[in-house]
């Protein structure tokens, strides 16, 4: 792959990854705003299928994500991969950014399951 195309992946998986990030944001906020200030014991059932639900999308898409940052990092054109960035880029640890966001949005899911029933 040349490195042109291996760019342009990049952006476009960055791409992806950022507005996942801002669906999930936005449907979390919205979500703990009708938790917090709704007051409709009849919706309970709903609301814990929409954190759940919400929790899922951000574990899977993150996690969609990540695994095309890490199918990007093995195609790296050599040109780049000898470089001190390509070296970096070879490090990062991505087992950690995966572990770091389904502790954090299972934690966020649970606190409005808990919340709401």
């Amino acid at each position: 792959m040349n490195e042109e195309t291996w760019i342009k992946l990049g952006d476009q998986t960055s791409g992806n990854l950022r507005s996942s990030q801002h669906t999930y944001m936005l449907a979390v906020t919205a979500l703990t705003a009708v938790i917090v200030f709704g007051s409709n014991p009849d919706a309970t059932f709903l609301l814990t299928v929409a954190a759940i639900g919400t929790g899922l999308f951000g574990l899977l898409t993150f996690e969609n994500s990540q695994q095309g940052f890490m199918a990007l990092m093995k195609g790296m054109p050599d040109s780049m991969a000898g470089t001190e960035m390509g070296a970096a880029f070879k490090r990062t640890p991505f087992m950690v950014f995966r572990l770091a966001n389904a502790v954090l949005v299972s934690l966020i899911a649970i606190a409005q399951i808990i919340q709401v029933n």
